[in-house]
């Protein structure tokens, strides 16, 4: 079923309904409404009707999954390149998948280019619009290039977020997850943040019940740490680090990460990222269960 939309009356709302040949339904009545229901969330759009399209960030991102032999690690994640030129994040999803060893691999082709599409997840791909970009990635390591060819299916989807709301909420109405914050798709930022927001939305309706008051609080405390986090994908996403690798080697071949970037350099960047988004060590182990 579809939602269509949600009106609210004292107190209790009502979420509208349609089945997938388009026949209205039975209203459902609840204590609250929570849309998470993703990018082209309906209560969003209800909240905010002239909010405009996504912005886009310059970048189109490429996906498929291949069958392959386990490479490096077999448990091994690569982040490589840059957007400029090219960039592949590369990773195991499923191992043996066929009783001969081979792992179900993950990957995802980032380059910049001029906006191409509308966001939506299942918009299949060509592989001419970016292989040629990564036609010569062969490493003793992994095959690159073999592997996008390999892919039985394509998918694009252009790199988008969306201006940050000033509130979520509206009476007995909120927004989670992506419906709630889209930002570009990078490093699982937008599911990581909309973890965090189901456990402290769960947390504010146990303490408080199903009302207001526990929306309220939810949104002073969530809208605010999303924001950053959009903010700063834009400018230090989560693989800033192969951006001043890039950089600083001159997109020249070196043996030794060190000689191009210190440790100490690599750790404060991650720690950057990990400290807005709530990631790091002393935040998680300061932060009290709401469960």
């Amino acid at each position: 079923h579809r939602c269509t939309g949600v009106t609210q009356t004292g107190d209790y709302v009502e979420a509208s309904f349609e089945d997938g040949e388009g026949r209205v339904l039975e209203p459902v009545r609840a204590a609250i409404a929570v849309g998470c229901d993703g990018i082209h969330s309906v209560l969003r759009k209800q909240l905010y009707p002239d909010e405009g399209a996504p912005r886009y960030s310059g970048v189109n991102m490429w996906r498929g999954v291949t069958v392959c032999k386990p490479f490096l690690t077999g448990a091994s994640m690569v982040r490589a390149g840059w957007l400029a030129h090219g960039k592949m994040v590369i990773y195991p999803i499923r191992n043996n998948i066929d009783g001969q060893g081979n792992q179900l691999i993950n990957w995802v082709a980032e380059i910049e280019a001029p906006a191409r599409t509308q966001r939506d997840w299942t918009r299949k791909g060509r592989l001419e619009d970016f292989f040629p970009a990564f036609a010569d990635w062969h490493f003793d390591w992994l095959d690159v290039a073999k592997l996008i060819q390999d892919a039985d299916e394509i998918f694009e989807y252009p790199m988008v977020d969306q201006d940050p709301l000033p509130t979520w909420t509206q009476g007995r109405m909120t927004l989670l997850g992506d419906a709630a914050h889209p930002m570009v798709p990078r490093g699982s930022n937008g599911a990581g943040q909309a973890i965090i927001d189901a456990r402290y939305l769960a947390g504010q309706l146990k303490q408080r019940g199903l009302g207001n008051e526990a929306l309220m609080d939810y949104d002073r405390a969530r809208v605010a740490a999303t924001t950053r986090v959009v903010l700063t994908n834009r400018q230090n996403p989560p693989d800033t680090i192969l951006r001043e690798v890039y950089e600083k080697s001159g997109d020249k071949p070196f043996k030794r990460i060190e000689d191009v970037i210190s440790r100490s350099e690599l750790e404060a960047i991650s720690s950057r990222y990990k400290q807005i988004a709530g990631f790091d060590s002393a935040t998680l182990n300061s932060r009290r269960s709401f469960l």
